[in-house]
């Protein structure tokens, strides 16, 4: 039963095989997935890593017995929400694609996708204090849609928020954005002060066109739907449609508030994309002013600015890249050196740790 694999060397890899076996850090938690499809990026990342080998799916020879990886290298819970987010994408994006105005007649199909990613959290209730490796990082509408429910569901658990308030969330934050699909201004790597006034008007609008396409849905919670209506509003009466302050403002709107503009920082959809710890930064500065600070600082202990795998420039010039996190300090990680300053590469195996490397800072990534 099941199906045939092999181990390849990382560099003869050339795009599109499927991961056999998940990739895992060294604290267990699960970077890339089982069954993933093996993009440029995600080989780039793998690379990075510091792993020679993985195992990938062969479908064209006869199954046959293969060395699998130590027990102890596998985890025995495999986080699932990130799959289950890559299998709503399919759903999500054929249903928006052919929705039009008001006529919901495959709407609900959506709502369903947005329960399957509440099951797959509370299924694995670690993943809820372990999320500082989760990096999908948008390139559309249809995964920041995704982003922003699992990060809003996620964070509603850690909130401790009621099943209901929970639903709510994963309901609004998966339709947030569903105005979008009836603007016509380019929105994706600008700012809205980039915008031309007209572009701006039209792109704000969204807000009011994606609450007016679903108010009469019985299925949505009045909640859900003030999360679509109200989810660029800010607690310093700054936001829109109705510049509200933060005391006229539910604890839904304003977590989905949150979770929907870090993602849209990391992803540039209606923003100027930034690197994670930029965004991070922005989060910081903008804390009690424009969103809730206690949900806030919630977000920020649980992201890691610089995540497993990526690449990163210190203050000395530099370069190495993140193999593990420091548990409460996720701005300072331990990471594998590559580069010397003078552009020479290391050629031992040498890890630094940025909690011990009080004098070491990291300045930029790649």
């Amino acid at each position: 039963m099941g199906y045939a694999m092999r181990k390849v060397k990382v560099d003869d890899l050339v795009g599109n095989e499927i991961l056999a076996l998940p990739i895992v850090s060294d604290n267990d938690i699960v970077l890339i997935h089982a069954d993933v499809v093996l993009t440029s990026d995600l080989i780039t990342r793998v690379r990075n890593i510091g792993l020679y080998e993985i195992y990938i799916r062969d479908d064209k020879v006869e199954e046959k017995k293969v060395d699998i990886l130590p027990k102890s290298n596998v985890p025995e819970h495999i986080y699932k929400v990130e799959e289950t987010m890559e299998d709503s994408k399919v759903v999500v994006k054929s249903v928006l694609e052919k929705h039009i105005y008001k006529h919901n007649k495959d709407l609900w199909q959506i709502g369903q996708e947005a329960e399957k990613i509440i099951n797959s959290v509370l299924e694995e209730p670690e993943v809820v204090t372990n999320i500082t490796e989760i990096r999908n990082v948008s390139t559309d509408m249809y995964t920041h849609c995704l982003n922003v429910c699992s990060l809003s569901t996620i964070m509603a658990l850690r909130l401790k928020m009621s099943e209901k308030q929970v639903r709510n969330v994963s309901i609004g934050a998966i339709l947030h954005d569903i105005g979008l699909r009836y603007v016509n201004v380019p929105y994706i790597d600008i700012t809205e002060k980039e915008m031309n006034k007209k572009d701006s008007l039209e792109y704000r609008n969204h807000t009011v066109y994606g609450y007016s396409s679903i108010q009469d849905e019985s299925w949505i919670s009045d909640t859900s739907k003030e999360i679509i209506l109200m989810h660029h509003e800010r607690i310093d009466g700054t936001g829109y449609p109705f510049g509200q302050t933060g005391d006229k403002l539910k604890l839904e709107v304003k977590l989905v508030s949150i979770c929907d503009e870090f993602d849209s920082l990391i992803s540039g959809i209606g923003n100027k994309k930034l690197k994670i710890y930029e965004a991070i930064e922005f989060l910081k500065i903008n804390s009690g002013v424009k969103f809730d600070a206690a949900i806030t600082n919630k977000l920020l202990e649980s992201v890691a600015a610089f995540p497993v795998g990526i690449t990163v420039i210190t203050d000395k010039g530099e370069k190495g890249v993140v193999v593990r996190q420091n548990k409460d300090y996720t701005d300072r990680p331990v990471i594998r050196m590559t580069f010397h300053s003078d552009g020479t590469p290391y050629e031992e195996n040498v890890e630094k740790n940025l909690m011990t490397e009080l004098t070491m800072f990291i300045i930029d990534t790649e």
